[in-house]
């Protein structure tokens, strides 16, 4: 009688619980980098002197946002554009090469790769969002209330980039060599 021996079969994707992880972390991501963002434009608005009773906090379109009083300098306001963005932006690109980097370096695997892209692209998302906020404020906040404004193209090409960059940090050959040893 000939006995088959059955390979083990090569799992080319994330299975369902790794999805699950990876939406509850990006839901929990988004959040967290936009009330850091908000938060610390307040932060930099009161270390400008700005009193907490004078900003306005709500909502752009869909977006959360902190208005500042008018008649603002320019040396004023800027700053403060500038701060929520690049601040989220680089906690998590800290976040991605202090956790997600040695991590996937350390256990490679399928979950921990999607979940530093994730981070990564979030994190180019809030640097290109602080870039545009405080140097483009007027077209930035022309383009949170329109699809496909020039703003929304220059994020997506920082996510793209950030895309690019995680392919080559984070090979997937080295995945595919540790998961078949």
């Amino acid at each position: 009688m000939e006995v088959e021996t059955a390979s083990p079969k090569m799992k080319t994707g994330l299975g369902q619980r790794d999805f699950l992880y990876l939406a509850i972390y990006l839901i929990v991501l988004v959040v967290l980098s936009v009330c850091i963002h908000e938060a610390v434009h307040i932060i930099v608005a009161l270390f400008k002197g700005i009193e907490f009773s004078q900003l306005e906090i709500g909502f752009w379109g869909i977006n959360p946002s902190v208005t500042l009083p008018q008649g603002l300098d320019d040396n004023v306001k800027t700053p403060i554009f500038y701060a929520g963005g690049i601040t989220a932006g680089i906690l998590l690109l800290c976040f991605y090469f202090i956790f997600w980097f040695r991590k996937y370096r350390r256990n490679p695997s399928r979950l921990s790769w999607a979940l530093a892209l994730t981070t990564i692209v979030l994190a180019a998302e809030q640097v290109s969002t602080g870039y545009l906020e405080g140097h483009y404020h007027a077209a930035y906040l022309y383009g949170a209330t329109t699809l496909f404004s020039p703003t929304h193209l220059f994020t997506i090409a920082w996510m793209v980039i950030a895309v690019l960059l995680h392919l080559q940090l984070y090979p997937r050959e080295r995945l595919k060599i540790v998961l078949h040893d």
